[in-house]
C-alpha cells in the first residue's frame, strides 16, 4: 500500500475514528473522518479516497446516495460486529472484516489489495 493512499473512516463508536485516523496518519498515510453515511458521501463527492473504512452509517442514505456510493471508484472495507446480524451488508463493501479488528489484520487486508 503506497504512502498515497487516502483513507475515509466512519465508525459509529465514539471512541474508534480518532483511534484509527491517528493509528493511519501515524502510519504516514492520508486520512479524512466521515461522522455519518451522509458525510461518506459527501466527502466521496468532494476529494478523492482510495478507501472507505466503515461500521455502519449507511441505514440514513436515501437510494440515490447509495447508488452514488456504490458507484464510487473506491474501495469499502466494513468492520462487523460478529454478534450484530443486522448490519450494513447490503452496501456490498468490497472486503468484511470482523470486530474486534486488529491493526495487524487490517494492514494485512490492506497490503494485499493494493
Amino acid at each position: 500500500m503506497s504512502l498515497s493512499t487516502k483513507i475515509l473512516i466512519h465508525d459509529g463508536r465514539s471512541d474508534i475514528p480518532e483511534f484509527l485516523l491517528n493509528t493511519i496518519l501515524n502510519r504516514g498515510y492520508k486520512a479524512g473522518y466521515a461522522k455519518d453515511g451522509n458525510d461518506i458521501v459527501t466527502m466521496l463527492s468532494n476529494d478523492q479516497y482510495d478507501v472507505v473504512l466503515a461500521n455502519g452509517g449507511f441505514r440514513e442514505l436515501s437510494p440515490d446516495q447509495h447508488v452514488q456510493l456504490k458507484s464510487a471508484p473506491v474501495f469499502i472495507i466494513s468492520i462487523n460486529d460478529s454478534h450484530d446480524k443486522n448490519q450494513d451488508r447490503d452496501l456490498k463493501a468490497d472486503l468484511h472484516l470482523p470486530r474486534p479488528l486488529l491493526i495487524s489484520e487490517l494492514w494485512q487486508a490492506m497490503h494485499k489489495l493494493f
